[in-house]
């Protein structure tokens, strides 16, 4: 078997990744709500031309669904 890379998305629905803000690029807030995280689960790597993810970031949201 052979590993594969996955590359970031570039797109997450309702979610405009290039106003992403730091505390949410770092995983302190949900990207989807903007909600402290105290829970989390990824929602996967991410990139954008421009903004704070203009490298591959991994992105946390609540761990229920907020939406």
């Amino acid at each position: 078997m052979t590993a594969t890379t996955q590359q970031p998305r570039t797109a997450l629905p309702g979610v405009d990744l290039e106003r992403v803000t730091f505390e949410q690029a770092k995983g302190w807030r949900c990207a989807l709500c903007g909600t402290p995280l105290t829970a989390d689960r990824s929602l996967g790597t991410f990139t954008a031309h421009s903004g704070l993810l203009t490298d591959p970031t991994e992105l946390w949201a609540c761990a229920r669904p907020c939406r």
